[in-house]
């Protein structure tokens, strides 16, 4: 506030002037945009991230799919045959006992992988979803013993080629 002296003649006056000053604070209008701004950005954002995360976790699961296709073949070096080693243990009791039989090693998991249909001369190991991955649009993921990539239940596509393309990378 500042005061001011005025004299005209023989008289003074006196009065304050008040200065003008910056309003504080936000106006509920430019709250609501920001608001609105945050939640268009959170919209676009929030499922991008997802997406990133569940491509990352799909492809952890493959190259756990490879590591378990490649102790698979270790197995065969062995002893021979897929099925059972030499002491007449299943394989997939051993195979239980790996530390790739589910993905991420750590935290929850998104996949638990396991062997199906084992003979003496073929595998097929696959990565079932599980957990945050049970809906995922991409399937499951199986590798054969001959190097064959599948996947089975995939919503992303109906033609297999096409879930191939887009899920296994």
């Amino acid at each position: 506030m500042v005061t001011y002296r005025v004299t005209s003649g023989h008289r003074a006056f006196a009065f304050e002037a008040r200065r003008a000053t910056a309003p504080r604070g936000f106006t509920l209008i430019e709250l609501m945009i920001t608001v609105a701004i945050v939640g268009v950005l959170a919209g676009i954002a929030y499922p991008s991230y997802r997406e990133y995360i569940d491509r990352s976790r799909r492809s952890e699961a493959q190259g756990f799919l490879m590591e378990a296709a490649q102790w698979m073949e270790r197995f065969y070096a062995e002893n021979y045959r897929y099925d059972q080693n030499t002491a007449n243990t299943a394989v997939a009791e051993l195979f239980a006992e790996q530390r790739f039989t589910r993905s991420p090693r750590d935290g929850a998991a998104s996949y638990t992988l396991g062997i199906q249909d084992v003979t003496a001369t073929t595998f097929v190991v696959r990565a079932t979803r599980t957990g945050s991955m049970a809906a995922d649009k991409c399937g499951n993921f199986e590798i054969t013993s001959t190097g064959i990539r599948r996947v089975n239940g995939a919503t992303v596509s109906a033609d297999q080629a096409q879930a191939m393309a887009r899920c296994w990378k």
